[in-house]
């Protein structure tokens, strides 16, 4: 019935591309377009599900997924970082046509000059820009992937700890003797399959980085070829001081520095350049401009002289409405690192538990007669824990790299700053420079 479904509905989808629906306007001269009328037959459908386990994939063998070999690519934090902020192709167009914009100013007479030299200094700011986000992007993608490296081990740990027990099971189970208490076959060949899919999961999201890593460092994809990540796993545990990450992010965010560099050299010939920032507020600001033509100007003086007050006005709200949202990006990325000094504490105590737990176990083993159950269990606890430590440690360097993403800095910090002309100067009539 399934199929008949299919094959009525593919009939009609074709008949209705033909034909089309009806258009109101018969001579309007506009293409009809396709319309699936909502037309299904009806029935109980009430069908036990199909018996998976033992009838599709009895017999299946998936294909492997690509998995490092003996060697890698050894990748640095700091070459991530730079490389990815060196290769990222919009910039290099956007440097491309500030350079355009410079050998115009050039060639281009002055009041055209003053016009350009600010659109120059703004593309630099969005070239800069564009390589902290991609910098930041490599360093998250380097630091997931150092994290599930090193989770994977553990993991693997785990999945040792957990078949030897197994073996230890059916062992038992055929000499007839009857296993402890607390111990299950079924719990453990359970553990085990969570722990597999969980190593498949993390197989796939190694392509996954590794494809993402080789993108943003100006690699050609390969997904043979694998980056071993070179992390420093120490963890600052120093209080951050949220209020001096905040103005440092503020005097360094590139949107800021670009709105107020607008404000400050605002005057009627960059009104222009004014209407195309303020569009990124929303597309409806900045779209009325008053009409080209000698007769418009010596009939509505005023309107001329009123638009450089009402666009001024504009770009002092954007700017504050843009100095709040960076302020609650800088503040939010500095408190996660605290939250996280704090999740490392708790994960390291943890880890530091268990092992003494471990080493307490291990030496009554012989006197109390502990058994090998209770000590493999309590050494997958400490495979977990390990890499719950991993994770929380991979989550600190990722709330500083989103520190640093929301102060602009990334990318600074490869030589990348924006090379400006204007900035500093107020020659236009800015009421935020205070200047006249």
């Amino acid at each position: 019935m399934l199929l008949r479904l299919c094959a009525i509905s593919a009939v009609v989808y074709v008949v209705t591309l033909v034909g089309g629906c009806a258009c109101p306007c018969a001579k309007c001269g506009i293409p009809r377009t396709p319309c699936a009328p909502c037309i299904y037959e009806q029935c109980e459908c009430h069908q036990i599900p199909p018996d998976l386990a033992s009838a599709i994939f009895a017999d299946a063998t998936p294909v492997p997924l690509p998995a490092p070999d003996e060697t890698y690519d050894l990748l640095t934090a700091t070459d991530c970082q730079c490389y990815a902020a060196t290769n990222t192709s919009i910039a290099n167009m956007v440097e491309l046509e500030r350079h355009w914009a410079q050998v115009v100013i050039q060639c281009d007479t002055e009041r055209v000059d003053e016009n350009l030299c600010l659109d120059r200094d703004l593309l630099s700011l969005h070239a800069s820009s564009m390589r902290n986000e991609s910098a930041g992007a490599a360093l998250t993608a380097f630091y997931q992937l150092a994290g599930l490296e090193a989770q994977h081990y553990y993991l693997q740990h785990a999945l040792s700890e957990a078949e030897k027990t197994l073996q230890r099971i059916d062992e038992l189970r055929k000499s007839g003797i009857g296993l402890p208490e607390g111990v299950d076959r079924t719990t453990v060949a359970g553990q085990i399959g969570t722990i597999r899919d969980e190593l498949t999961q993390m197989e796939f999201a190694r392509l996954q980085l590794n494809g993402q890593l080789q993108k943003l460092v100006g690699c050609p994809i390969n997904e043979q070829k694998f980056f071993w990540p070179e992390m420093d796993w120490m963890v600052d545990l120093n209080p951050v001081d949220v209020e001096l990450e905040l103005a440092v992010g503020l005097e360094n965010r590139h949107d800021l520095r670009g709105l107020e560099l607008v404000l400050c050299n605002l005057e009627k010939v960059s009104l222009p350049v004014a209407r195309g920032v303020l569009k990124f507020a929303d597309s409806a600001v900045g779209t009325v401009e008053p009409r080209d033509g000698l007769i418009h100007v010596l009939r509505c003086y005023r309107c001329n002289e009123h638009e450089v007050p009402v666009r001024c006005r504009q770009l002092s709200i954007f700017y504050d409405d843009t100095e709040d949202k960076g302020t609650a990006e800088i503040k939010s990325a500095a408190y996660k690192i605290g939250l996280q000094q704090h999740r490392v504490l708790i994960a390291q105590q943890r880890v530091q538990e268990l092992r003494t737990k471990l080493d307490e176990l291990g030496k009554m083993r012989d006197v109390d007669n502990v058994a090998i159950f209770k000590i493999s269990s309590l050494r997958g606890e400490l495979d977990r824990a390990e890499a719950t430590l991993v994770e929380q440690v991979v989550a600190t360097k990722l709330a500083q790299v989103e520190l640093k993403l929301a102060q602009g800095l990334l990318a600074t910090e490869c030589g990348f700053a924006p090379q400006l002309c204007l900035e500093g100067c107020c020659h236009g009539a800015c009421m935020r420079c205070g200047k006249k």
